[in-house]
């Protein structure tokens, strides 16, 4: 049964309870909760483009008020501003018939904009680390696992006391990582809820923009630079003891070596395209060189360098 078959005010409670179950499951699934969480507002966007802003509001409030009971007002504030004006974004873009990379390029900037605004509050107005509640969090999953092991009696002290290592470590990590990871998630957010609103509006029989063809896919050359100044800014941070310096230098390496591993997978994929190579043995491919850390970061330098080059122009010249 699909939504084409139900009123407008049906379809209106449909997707405002729909939205609401999303987010009531969220906090509670260990593995999809963290796609509910992320794409909750997929049928506000919906009901926004079909129906107007104002009939997205109340669920943006039920959904408020239940984070705010079970994440407290920072975990609440930080879902919220991630997701919610990345939808009335989405919204927006679709009524006015974007296309989708547009939608995808600036939806992204709003989630990023709201996450930041959630730290900023955070900051501002409880007067707490806004990584703090994150950081605490990843200490006490390792730390409660650590725990179970130790009284199943299968740890030795001197594994637990490496595992306390372990754990102080990956601490330290997230922290310096912290930017990369809110730049991950937002980028989440923004894929989930524009798959999912797809996915609602082709059971309602309405189209979709979609993205061009994977092997289309390329990033801005600005990424090829920004990982150029990474580097410099990972020695000069290093050697000369800048911690500020070297922590952004870590995060757009990495940000940047990302990029250019989408964009490596992107020109296999057109490769394989070309030479008529079949989906087994393209996923063969891709299957060994996840297995190979050289292999992933010769895709990725790859794929930096496809960025200013273009091999796809090239190689269709020679065609």
């Amino acid at each position: 049964m699909t939504m084409r078959q139900i009123s407008p005010g049906q379809e209106r409670w449909a997707l405002l309870i729909m939205a609401f179950l999303f987010a009531l499951a969220a906090p509670f699934l260990p593995v999809l909760g963290v796609v509910f969480l992320l794409g909750w507002t997929a049928p506000l966007v919906v009901l926004i483009v079909r129906h107007g802003y104002g009939y997205a509001v109340p669920g943006v409030v039920l959904a408020a008020g239940f984070y705010y009971a079970v994440l407290g007002a920072l975990g609440a504030l930080h879902t919220l501003f991630l997701v919610v004006p990345l939808a009335f974004f989405l919204g927006f873009g679709l009524r006015r018939k974007w296309e989708a990379v547009r939608l995808i390029k600036w939806g992204l900037v709003i989630s990023l904009s709201g996450t930041l605004v959630s730290l900023l509050f955070a900051a501002l107005i409880f007067g707490v680390d806004p990584l703090a509640p994150f950081i605490e969090a990843v200490r006490e999953s390792y730390q409660g696992l650590g725990s179970a092991m130790r009284s199943s009696g299968s740890l030795t002290p001197a594994e637990t006391q490496a595992l306390e290592k372990q754990v102080a470590s990956l601490v330290e990590t997230v922290s310096l990582i912290a930017p990369t990871i809110f730049v991950v998630e937002s980028t989440l957010a923004v894929l989930v809820n524009f798959v999912a609103a797809g996915v609602l509006f082709s059971r309602i029989g309405q189209k979709m923009p979609s993205l061009p063809p994977f092997r289309e896919w390329r990033f801005s050359v600005y990424f090829l630079f920004l990982f150029g100044f990474s580097l410099v800014g990972l020695y000069w941070g290093g050697t000369r003891h800048i911690p500020l310096l070297y922590e952004a230098s870590l995060n757009g390496d990495i940000i940047a070596t990302f990029a250019g591993l989408i964009q490596g997978f992107s020109l296999l994929w057109y490769v394989a395209d070309h030479w008529k190579i079949g989906r087994f043995w393209r996923w063969t491919i891709v299957a060994f060189a996840v297995l190979s850390a050289f292999l992933m970061q010769l895709i990725a330098f790859t794929g930096l360098f496809d960025m200013y080059f273009d091999y796809r122009r090239r190689f269709s010249r020679r065609r």
